[in-house]
């Protein structure tokens, strides 16, 4: 698209009109290939609408659409994006930063990799503030006002910390009160709960939801987490391949969803309130332990983070580790994997002790048990291509020539729901849920026995997680392989797990089979993790089927 000279600033209207208008959005890439076309919709004040779609299918390319940005590679060729009747898309460079975070303002998918780590939240609150023209005494002032709005202490001792000081709920609430330092009248908020526990995601939606009433915000929610849409959503734009299948109130499309597409995410959608769906197992007396942890205490820093854990996993069954942020899963897993040496206790693998230090393991040790890390951004190399970091995995814990390494790999993606010239790709042309398939596919080809999950279907789509949850149960039953499947998604436990170990503040609190559990947990902090997950049938009731 030609950047036309700048047009005059139309003022405001009445509040019944649309805050935003976009109309006949197309976006292509440098190749051609276009990304979304023809993209149109309104967002009034108060509004909550939320994108929908599976990965690749442009939501984020539209959402950033809407401060007139797209992706390296990518350009807006077609359309208008108008804020209060004006097109921020052919507004001149110094206008366009004036509405951005003036007239609308972006919340970031991942709070770790949007905040500088190197500078305080003081500093980070203040720098766009102060580049739209106010005082530091005026921003100051700004910053304990919108602190507060999000449920966060405005205190000197707060916001002079680093972000690694805060939790990731408290790092999304700041990412959120940022967003209204300027206060504006749209929000984009980009998957902002994707990488919470249900007990922090409860709190953030409330605190949206909020924020949007009292203030008048209209806010385009991008998310794959169709629970979060029937618990948060006014109107449902669902989008396949760039284009726009079906749009319609909440109500609507969760009790009577048209596109047949539609269907099947709805289908697709695993529910914590369901029936056990996993299936039977062979008895776990008969099975036997592949792996056991007696007395495991880990400390970083020589503060302890973890206390005297202890547990078994048998050969073909999935243990799922649920519990909030920083209750010491992630450790956990990363002390098993041999990736945190700061740990005493007992761990053993085949009855034979291991090392703490992965480095010091034996090959097939390292080839048996294969880790997934929680976030693909930072887990692939990316200078490698997807074919390069899969091959990398299979050379090492395989071996073998050239020839059947990249059989292997296109086997792999295959199995994950890839296509095998994706092989060719670098992270970087990948969707987030892409690339999160791509580090599945890494561990999966160097045909483990132990497979540790950390948070892996966080970032997919309801149909591509229930592909990979089919794949996992598939791998259960024909490999025999396990799982340790790390995750803050319930629904997804009720789905997968045999039996699940509660975490807080590193502590066991519970450990049995799943459906007891998850039906009637007899922990209070197991009892309040499973009230805080959203359930389908149950907001179906609540919202839509009860009213009407």
């Amino acid at each position: 698209m030609q950047i036309q000279a700048e047009s005059d600033p139309v003022e405001s209207t009445s509040d019944s009109d649309p805050v935003v208008r976009v109309t006949g959005l197309r976006v292509e890439l440098s190749s051609g290939r276009e990304i979304v076309d023809g993209i149109s919709f309104d967002l009034r004040r108060g509004q909550i609408l939320c994108l929908v779609g599976e990965s690749g299918s442009g939501k984020t390319t539209v959402s950033t659409a809407l401060l007139a940005y797209a992706r390296s590679g990518a350009h807006i060729v077609a359309g208008t994006v108008e804020l209060h009747g004006e097109d921020i898309l052919i507004a001149s460079a110094g206008r366009r930063r004036d509405l951005r975070g003036e007239t609308v303002a972006y919340v970031a998918q991942d709070p770790n990799s949007a905040f500088n780590p190197a500078l305080r939240i003081a500093t980070q609150m203040t720098e766009a503030v102060l580049a739209h023209g106010w005082d530091k005494a005026a921003a100051r002032a700004r910053i304990a006002e919108v602190l507060v709005e999000v449920g966060l202490p405005a205190s000197k001792d707060f916001i002079e910390r680093y972000p690694h000081q805060l939790s990731g709920g408290q790092l999304q609430r700041v990412g959120i009160a940022m967003a209204l330092m300027l206060r504006p009248d749209v929000l984009v908020l980009d998957e902002p709960t994707t990488g919470l526990d249900v007990t922090t995601q409860s709190r953030v939606l409330v605190l949206v939801r909020d924020l949007c009433s009292r203030n008048g915000i209209g806010a385009l929610y991008v998310t794959h987490d169709l629970a979060v849409v029937a618990d948060i959503a006014d109107r449902v734009i669902v989008m396949l391949e760039g284009r726009v299948v079906e749009e319609a109130t909440a109500a609507e499309l969760f009790t009577r969803p048209q596109h047949e597409y539609t269907q099947q995410l709805l289908q697709a959608v695993p529910d914590v309130a369901a029936a056990d769906l996993s299936g039977p197992t062979p008895d776990s007396d008969r099975r036997s332990t592949i792996l056991a942890v007696e007395g495991l205490n880990a400390a970083y820093r020589h503060e302890r983070v973890l206390h005297d854990i202890s547990f078994e996993v048998t050969q073909g069954e999935c243990l799922a580790i649920v519990g909030e942020s920083g209750s010491g899963k992630s450790t956990l897993s990363r002390c098993l994997i041999g990736l945190h040496p700061e740990q005493d206790g007992a761990i053993t693998w085949d009855q034979a002790p291991l090392d703490p230090r992965s480095r010091r393991r034996s090959a097939a040790v390292r080839k048996d048990i294969q880790y997934i890390f929680q976030s693909p951004h930072n887990s692939l190399n990316p200078r490698r291509t997807v074919g390069e970091s899969i091959g990398r995995a299979h050379a090492v814990v395989v071996g073998g020539s050239a020839a059947p390494r990249r059989a292997a790999v296109a086997e792999v993606l295959e199995r994950v729901g890839l296509r095998p010239d994706m092989a060719g790709l670098y992270p970087r042309g990948l969707s987030g849920g892409e690339r999160q398939r791509v580090a599945i596919a890494r561990a999966l080809v160097c045909r483990p026995k132990l497979l540790i999950c950390d948070e892996i279907t966080s970032a997919l789509d309801v149909i591509v997680q229930a592909s990979i949850l089919d794949l996992l149960r598939e791998l259960q039953r024909a490999d025999g392989l396990s799982m340790i499947f790390v995750t803050h998604n319930l629904a997804v436990v009720r789905n997968l797990a045999d039996r699940v170990m509660v975490m807080n503040a590193g502590n066991v609190v519970e450990i049995g089979d799943m459906d007891a559990v998850l039906s009637n947990p007899s922990d209070s902090y197991s009892r309040e993790l499973v009230d805080n997950t959203l359930s389908m049938a149950t907001l179906r009731g609540e919202r839509w089927v009860a009213s009407g």
